[in-house]
């Protein structure tokens, strides 16, 4: 062969290199691997927009779990006021207290005034009654120990007959008696004479 005759085959091959793109493709040839390259993206990204849509609708689907609640039957309310009055959280406390106050007249003690320091709380604990709407301090507690009660409670202040309505603020104090917390609560106070 001649050079001339390597050059005219040289240029003849970059020709075609040119045209198509690869070595020995024609352009149909090249058309038709992009058609099934474009197909083959179109079917994997709807395969996945399925996976995905699946996914959603069995999430939406799926039925809450009821974990951390307690369903109350005749058969497990014992377990569930045990699981229920465990140890509450530091600085919490829970109050068993009675919110209507009578009195007989404005020396006597109450039959049904009561205030305890349940066991599940970890302070001691003192109250104060105040009159709401004087502020006036009306009985102080001495300090009541986890697990001690308070009844027949007789005001410090003698009130005349009447309905009165009062805040119980009580202190939830530590070993050194320096105040931890503190929460009030609305009662009402009747005296009858």
């Amino acid at each position: 062969m001649s050079s001339q005759e390597e050059k005219s085959n040289q240029e003849e091959k970059s020709n075609q290199e040119g045209v198509s793109g690869q070595k020995g493709m024609t352009s149909s040839e090249e058309e038709a691997k992009k058609v099934r390259r474009k197909k083959r993206l179109i079917i994997i990204a709807f395969i996945v927009l399925l996976a995905a849509l699946i996914i959603c609708i069995l999430l939406l689907l799926r039925k809450p779990e009821d974990e951390g609640r307690n369903i109350v039957d005749r058969d497990n309310v014992d377990t569930v006021m045990e699981d229920m009055t465990d140890k509450v959280e530091e600085g919490m406390f829970e109050c068993m207290m009675t919110t209507e106050w009578t009195f007989e007249n404005g020396d006597s003690e109450s039959p049904n005034a009561y205030v305890a320091n349940v066991e599940n709380n970890r302070y001691t604990i003192y109250f104060d009654v105040y009159e709401k709407e004087t502020n006036e301090l009306l009985y102080s507690s001495p300090l009541l120990p986890v697990g001690t009660e308070i009844r027949n409670i007789k005001l410090d202040k003698k009130l005349a007959a009447g309905e009165y309505k009062a805040v119980v603020m009580y202190s939830l104090v530590d070993d050194d008696e320096q105040e931890v917390s503190s929460a009030g609560f609305n009662i009402t106070i009747s005296v009858n004479n």
